[in-house]
């Protein structure tokens, strides 16, 4: 009995943090994007968090819940839902390819500079990964007018003579998703560690 109630409690807990992180998320995409008007997306910080205490099925469920949160903004304020959950795909790259280098706990405490760089590795690959992902998304959807995101006039005049749509959607997505993927993991592994040493302290 001690051992169920031990399990529905961490149950209970992982739900709730799972479902603040994701309204957190999107509070924080909004105010960047919608309010402050930065070409950037920022809406993983909590997500990664949860990466970084709970591994890869919690953070998913962030990301939907986020999504969830967007879906009914678009039908309340717009009576409209796009295709915004497609981009879903990308959320779910980043967090597949940043477990990928997190998943083994030690390689995250062999001291600063190497946790550093182990952090720094992943964001950049999971962003590579994320802007390929994105770009075949934004290249198909392109035609049905839908939004790519917050930098889709960056992404556009990538394409000319030079350069066609689908490569533009990739390459422009690049430089500013590196910088978000790197700004939102490490974000998001500080709160982890603050989480971290409040659970330990609540648990004392």
């Amino acid at each position: 009995m001690e051992i169920m109630n031990s399990k529905l409690k961490k149950y209970i807990t992982l739900s709730f943090v799972v479902v603040i992180a994701g309204v957190l998320d999107f509070a924080t995409a909004t105010l960047f994007q919608t309010l402050l008007h930065v070409p950037l997306f920022l809406d993983m910080t909590f997500a990664m968090a949860v990466l970084f205490a709970y591994g890869v099925l919690p953070a998913i469920m962030t990301y939907v819940v986020n999504v969830i949160c967007g879906c009914l903004k678009l039908v309340i304020l717009y009576g409209k839902n796009d295709y915004v959950y497609l981009f879903t795909l990308s959320a779910l790259t980043i967090i597949l390819i940043t477990w990928l280098f997190v998943r083994k706990k030690e390689n995250l405490n062999k001291g600063v500079n190497l946790t550093f760089l182990y952090i720094l590795s992943a964001a950049i690959c999971a962003a590579l990964a994320c802007s390929v992902v994105s770009g075949i998304i934004s290249y198909f959807t392109y035609s049905l007018n839908v939004e790519a995101g917050p930098f889709d006039k960056i992404i556009f005049a990538f394409s000319g003579e030079q350069m066609g749509v689908l490569a533009s959607c990739i390459v422009g997505r690049i430089p500013i998703t590196i910088l978000d993927r790197i700004i939102t993991t490490f974000a998001g592994y500080g709160f982890f560690i603050i989480y971290k040493r409040f659970m330990l302290r609540g648990s004392c």
